[in-house]
C-alpha cells in the first residue's frame, strides 16, 4: 500500500486539499500503476513557523490576493 505523506502551512480549504490529495492519487495511480483503492494520502497541517527554510520560519500561507499579487511562501 503506497502511503504519501504531505506537510503543507495552514489555510488552504477543504476543496484544495481534496483536489491535492485525488491529484496525487491519479499520480501514483498512473506511474506506479498502484491500484487506487490500495492508494494513502495523508495530509498534515501546521503554522507556516513550524516550516523552516535556511534558518528561517515561513510566514503563515496565505492565499493569492485578487491584485495578482504572491501569496507567502
Amino acid at each position: 500500500m503506497p502511503i504519501i505523506q504531505c506537510d503543507i502551512r495552514e489555510g488552504r480549504t477543504p476543496e484544495q486539499k481534496r483536489a491535492l490529495a485525488e491529484a496525487i492519487t491519479r499520480v501514483v495511480h498512473e506511474t506506479i500503476d498502484a491500484p487506487i483503492e490500495y492508494i494513502y494520502v495523508l495530509i498534515r497541517e501546521t503554522p507556516g513557523y513550524h516550516h523552516v527554510k535556511a534558518g528561517k520560519p515561513l510566514p503563515d500561507w496565505t492565499p493569492p490576493s485578487k491584485e495578482g499579487k504572491s501569496h507567502a511562501r
